[in-house]
């Protein structure tokens, strides 16, 4: 009773302690904090912070070079996946990957790249956490660094890095030294870089260079490209003293399986670009999202639209007849959808040569139909340089053939120890009765010949091949499949070819049958339509004119009404007359109006005859009344007859004619 008094009286002691228990641990707790907020003001003032972000080349520099650092390999806290093992920024393998598949417990590096049971072993990786600090010395510097995950779409990771220093010394030195063992290692790679929905370029690996000696094509072309572009980069400027836009463009066009992509890959290779794709088609293209796309692009890359006839025409036929336009079945099905897809051919023209495009780029366009394109894209300033690719001749053959199978190499030279070595190291390999079958790795041994064989069995192939009938792809499947057979390869290209053209054949049936099945199936859908259109069309016309003739009785027969009425009150202001008519005269003479009427009405002239034949009945009638009332008037009767019996005979008429 005595604490809850004390409780509930305001002057008593216990409330008094809590009140002051509430304040004196507020002010602690202020002051820790201020303490804490202070002190860490006071140690990040020693510090100077590098922010990276994840799209910058930068980030991708430092990130390769802490992935060689032994402190960033034993972080306490980290990640443990694969996929940043196999999809890796960088594409090369870091000290902590090596270290895990170097064990012997578990096998080394190399038997990672075998297949086990038919399906490829997967990489370990450990990556240290995100959003935790890690610290590296470095040059006689601790460094702090933090990674920041991305946490929503769109979003974009950064790498801060803070080190007690005067000045900025320390952090330029490690940019640049991370930026050469970048390019050191990506020397034989070339990035690939995909657009994103969101106006943003997300890195999608990088691939091995591919040489330009592997891309056959008809003398010159290669090396017409090559110049033409290393003087376009060396040439910044002179085009700057002219004042023209520092822009170069190529159109690819030809039949597909050419070698049109393949020539832009050993190009970026060969010029050490590298490669940004960007599809017309994606989902949620938009003038906006294009722009946004050629703005972020660097300065010296090669931008890639491929496929440039079907930006436009998404969902219609891309065959040879197709005129890239879509058809009016299909225009109106696929309006009804709803397409994210908002760009537009002024869009594209503008985000390729207008003021905001980006310059120092060179930028690739592929198509299999350059008479599909419009000639404001394809004009000069745009696409500056063609290039036609056609089905492979026979050169093309005959060189494609000499480039799968080398010939021996000269004795003595570095080539013929190189191969001896290879040889040794195999058959070695093969007879390890320790390691187990399955983690053994399989070579293709390629039989080497004699240059001079090479060259016979080289001319055989090409001569079997039809002159610009067979694309370099289906060529270079075939060989594929025979790599290690040269002689063999030679000896069933004939059967091959018969074989490929009766599958030819066949799919041209195929497709012709689809074709004239989808066609009968749209006349037949349209006829239907149009059947189902016109008979519409009908039943609304009857409608109308049921509506119309409806209308008009009943307009007429108000006339008729008023009019009779009319008549009723001007026989009624008549004087009395001396005889009467006879009732069958006065109903024979008025039902005669409605038989004409009724008559009319079932006919199927046009409505102006219908009014105009009842007009001239209501007239008759009316005329034949008058006549019969002036005879009346005029003759000798014996016996009188009243104005009432006339009013009553007119009103009986009138009757007769409502019913």
């Amino acid at each position: 009773m005595e604490s809850l008094k004390g409780m509930l009286y305001p002057g008593s002691n216990a409330l008094q302690d809590t009140l002051r228990l509430v304040v004196i641990g507020g002010a602690v707790e202020t002051a820790r904090r201020t303490a804490y907020s202070g002190w860490n003001a006071f140690v990040d003032s020693f510090f100077l912070t590098a922010t990276f972000t994840q799209d910058d080349y930068p980030y991708d520099w430092v990130m390769h070079w802490l992935s060689k650092q032994p402190a960033w390999s034993r972080s306490r806290e980290f990640e443990v996946g694969t996929r940043s093992a196999e999809s890796s920024r960088m594409g090369i393998k870091t000290p902590t990957d090596q270290e895990l598949e170097e064990d012997d417990e578990f096998g080394n590096a190399e038997e990672d790249e075998q297949l086990v049971h038919g399906r490829r072993k997967r990489k370990v990786a450990f990556m240290p956490s995100p959003d935790t600090t890690h610290n590296i010395y470095y040059r006689g510097h601790w460094l702090r660094i933090t990674r920041t995950a991305i946490r929503e779409q769109g979003g974009r990771g950064e790498l801060k890095i803070s080190v007690v220093a005067r000045n900025n010394a320390v952090i330029k030195k490690l940019v640049l030294q991370a930026k050469a063992e970048y390019e050191q290692d990506m020397e034989h790679r070339v990035h690939i870089f995909l657009a994103d929905q969101h106006g943003g370029w997300r890195w999608n690996g990088a691939r091995q260079k591919r040489p330009m000696s592997s891309i056959v094509l008809e003398p010159g072309v290669k090396d017409m490209l090559l110049a033409d572009a290393k003087d376009f980069l060396r040439s910044e400027d002179w085009y700057a003293e002219r004042g023209i836009p520092f822009r170069r463009g190529y159109l690819l066009h030809g039949v597909p399986g050419s070698g049109k992509t393949s020539l832009i890959h050993a190009l970026a290779g060969e010029l050490g670009l590298d490669i940004y794709v960007a599809s017309l088609s994606m989902k949620g293209m938009s003038d906006n999202t294009l722009a946004n796309l050629m703005g972020r692009i660097p300065s010296r890359c090669i931008l890639l639209l491929e496929d440039l006839d079907a930006a436009f025409t998404r969902g219609t036929s891309r065959d040879s007849k197709s005129t890239g336009a879509p058809t009016t079945t299909t225009t109106k099905t696929e309006t009804t959808k709803e397409d994210p897809n908002t760009l537009s051919l002024s869009g594209l023209l503008n985000s390729l040569d207008g003021v905001a495009a980006a310059e120092g780029r060179l930028l690739f366009a592929t198509t299999n139909h350059i008479e599909r394109l419009d000639p404001a894209l394809s004009r000069p300033g745009r696409m500056d340089v063609w290039v036609d690719f056609k089905n492979a001749s026979r050169w093309q053959a005959e060189e494609i053939f000499k480039n799968f199978f080398p010939c021996k190499p000269a004795p003595g030279s570095e080539a013929e120890k190189k191969a001896e070595e290879e040889a040794a190291a195999a058959a070695a390999e093969s007879a390890d009765t320790k390691r187990p079958a399955h983690r053994r790795r399989t070579k293709y041994v390629v039989p080497l010949l004699e240059a001079e064989e090479i060259a016979v069995l080289a001319k055989k192939f090409s001569e079997n091949i039809p002159e610009d009938e067979m694309s370099v792809a289906s060529l270079q499947g075939y060989l594929l499949k025979n790599k290690t057979r040269p002689r063999e390869c030679v000896e069933e290209v004939a059967a091959w070819i018969v074989k490929e053209r009766e599958t030819k054949a066949k799919l041209k049936r195929e497709k012709e049958e689809k074709e004239k099945q989808e066609k009968e199936e749209a006349e037949a859908k349209e006829k239907k339509e149009r059947e189902e259109k016109e008979e519409k069309e009908r039943k609304e016309r009857e409608e109308k004119r049921e509506k119309r003739k409806k209308e008009k009785q009943e307009q007429l027969e108000k006339e008729r009404k008023a009019k009779a009425e009319q008549e009723v009150k001007t026989l009624r202001r008549k004087p009395r007359l001396s005889t009467a008519p006879t009732p069958s005269s006065t109903v024979v003479s008025t039902p005669v109006s409605t038989t004409d009427v009724t008559d009319s009405d079932d006919s199927d002239e046009s409505d102006a005859e219908e009014t105009k034949k009842e007009n001239a009945s209501t007239t008759s009638a009316a005329t034949d009344s008058a006549k019969w009332v002036n005879v009346k008037n005029g003759s000798t009767s014996a016996a009188p007859v009243s104005t009432e019996g006339i009013i009553e005979t007119v009103a009986e008429s009138v009757a007769s004619i409502q019913i």
